[in-house]
């Protein structure tokens, strides 16, 4: 029936769309990581040097949320990193029991570099044009605010 063909064609239009939002992901990690790599970095690493630079400093729990994995998990990189000297944890002393985060000059120099040689390798994507690209982020930015709300209600 008609409505089935809609709902086909539906189906095929969202499995396509998640095939290419995973396969650009997928794409975008590789390139990421070669950058990081050749700096002696892992992506996690390079994930919350980049957190660190826009916002100078973050509570662990903070931090995991931004880098979308546990607290533990996030703890375990942060330990890696200050042995590293790119990043620091201190306690304030009104609040002994949050934990701040910090870059050192180190972690800061590290993450400009692959920050720089990762969209020097992405260059050629600015031939899109502008009006594309600004489709495309609204586009993505629904579609996310969308699968989060579909995924909060799944909860």
């Amino acid at each position: 029936t008609k409505l089935r063909r809609k709902t086909t064609k539906i189906n095929e239009d969202l499995r396509h769309l998640t095939y290419l939002l995973r396969a650009t992901r997928q794409q975008t990690r590789k390139i990421f990581y070669a950058q990081a790599i050749k700096h002696g970095l892992t992506e996690s690493w390079c994930l919350v040097l980049g957190v660190l630079h826009r916002n100078e400093s973050s509570s662990l729990g903070d931090l995991a949320k931004e880098i979308h994995v546990g607290n533990s998990t996030t703890s375990g990189i942060v330990d890696r990193m200050v042995a590293a000297g790119l990043v620091t944890k201190t306690r304030p002393e009104n609040n002994q029991r949050q934990l701040v985060i910090a870059l050192t000059e180190k972690g800061k120099e590290k993450y400009e570099v692959v920050e720089r040689d990762y969209w020097k390798v992405l260059a050629p994507l600015t031939d899109f044009p502008t009006e594309k690209t600004t489709q495309i982020i609204s586009n993505l930015e629904e579609l996310e605010t969308k699968l989060e709300e579909i995924s909060n209600n799944g909860k």
